[in-house]
């Protein structure tokens, strides 16, 4: 939007041009204050908004993110939930709900995902960068790979734990595990 009015400043703009301009500038405004839900169950007669909230209560526990408004996106077609698409209040409710969307990994909503909801010139571009990214993943699996500011970015991947022996994982040693030959000491002074 700013750009267009510092080039109306030099140039002279139709209303049409202005009008279009405006548009745009509320639909990014629009799409910065909502977010899209992946793999929420879809039933009948059900509805969306609570089901969204019990969602955000799991993943933001701490915050209590209030919902505009929450509506299906898409075709109806069995065997498939459609996405949600969540409107906030504001941009920054609607980034909260996005940092907080990992902590749905381990709970009940482990397959449901939160992302911005995005344009589809932006879902074209981030579908190509996850080709890629998987790609490279392929390649060169000893690498880190991810998506940032709009490009793959690759780095070594930190050192690995090494895995866990099998005298770190049981119980402590009893008397059957001692064996015969080894002297047995006691760790209490008054006793030995």
């Amino acid at each position: 939007f700013s750009d267009v009015v510092k080039k109306g400043c030099e140039d002279r703009m139709t209303a049409t041009q202005v009008k279009a301009a405006v548009k745009s500038a509320v639909k990014d405004d629009d799409r910065r204050r909502a977010v899209m839900v992946f793999g929420l169950e879809e039933s009948a007669n059900e509805v969306v908004q609570e089901k969204v909230k019990d969602v955000l209560k799991v993943s933001c526990s701490t915050a209590r993110l209030l919902v505009k408004d929450c509506h299906r996106v898409g075709a109806v077609r069995t065997g498939y939930a459609r996405p949600v698409k969540a409107t906030f209040h504001s941009n920054e409710t609607a980034a909260l709900a996005l940092k907080c969307g990992k902590n749905l990994r381990g709970t009940c909503f482990s397959g449901v995902y939160i992302s911005p909801d995005r344009t589809r010139e932006e879902r074209e571009e981030r579908k190509g960068l996850v080709s890629q990214l998987r790609e490279k993943i392929w390649n060169d699996p000893g690498q880190y790979h991810y998506i940032s500011n709009g490009a793959v970015c690759s780095r070594e991947r930190g050192p690995t734990p090494s895995p866990p022996t099998p005298a770190s994982t049981s119980m402590p040693p009893s008397s059957a595990s001692i064996p015969p030959s080894s002297p047995r000491t006691s760790l209490n002074p008054a006793t030995a």
